[in-house]
C-alpha cells in the first residue's frame, strides 16, 4: 500500500490539517494473480486495493484539496485509467470548518525475485518478494539528438 502511504505523506507535508487531524487506512484489498516474467523476477500479480484519507475540522478551500490530490495521482499513479475518480465527501461542521473523507482506489503490481532461499514456491523454483517502491524523479533533464 505504498501509494497510499505516500499520498498520506504528500498531504501532510501541505499542512492541510495538523498531522493528528489526518489519517489513513485501506478498505477493500483484491489480489490479480498474473505470474508473468518481467526485468528482473516475476510479476505475482497487481494488488487493488480502496482507500479512505479523512481530514477533520478541515479548514482551508476544498478546491485546493482536490487539486493536490489530482495532480499527486496525475504525478504519480498516471495508470489510472480503469480505476474511478477519487470521491470528496465532505461534511460541513460550522460555516468554517469540514470533515473530510476521500475515497480512491489504487493498484500495485507485486513482485518476486528468484531466490534459492526464498519461502515461495512457484513454477518449480523459489522465490522471494521484492517490495515495489513508487520512485518519485526530483530532477529530470530533456536532451535532444538533433535539431
Amino acid at each position: 500500500m505504498i501509494k497510499l502511504r505516500a499520498l498520506t505523506t504528500y498531504l501532510v507535508e501541505r499542512r492541510l490539517v495538523e498531522s493528528e487531524q489526518l489519517d489513513s487506512w485501506t478498505n477493500q484489498v483484491n489480489l490479480q494473480l498474473i505470474w508473468k516474467p518481467d526485468v528482473g523476477g516475476l510479476r505475482m500479480g497487481d494488488m487493488r486495493y480502496s482507500a479512505t484519507i479523512a481530514l477533520e475540522r478541515f479548514a482551508d478551500h476544498p478546491g485546493r484539496l482536490m487539486a493536490l490530490v489530482g495532480s499527486w495521482l496525475e504525478t504519480n499513479d498516471q495508470d489510472r485509467d480503469e480505476l474511478p475518480a477519487p470521491q470528496f465527501d465532505i461534511a460541513m461542521l460550522d460555516n468554517d470548518l469540514a470533515d473530510v473523507d476521500i475515497t480512491l482506489e489504487f493498484n500495485e503490481p507485486q513482485y518476486l525475485a528468484e531466490d534459492p532461499d526464498g519461502e515461495i514456491e512457484a513454477f518449480g523454483k523459489t522465490w522471494a518478494f521484492v517490495p515495489f517502491d513508487l520512485w518519485t524523479a526530483e530532477h529530470g533533464e530533456v536532451t535532444s539528438s538533433g535539431r
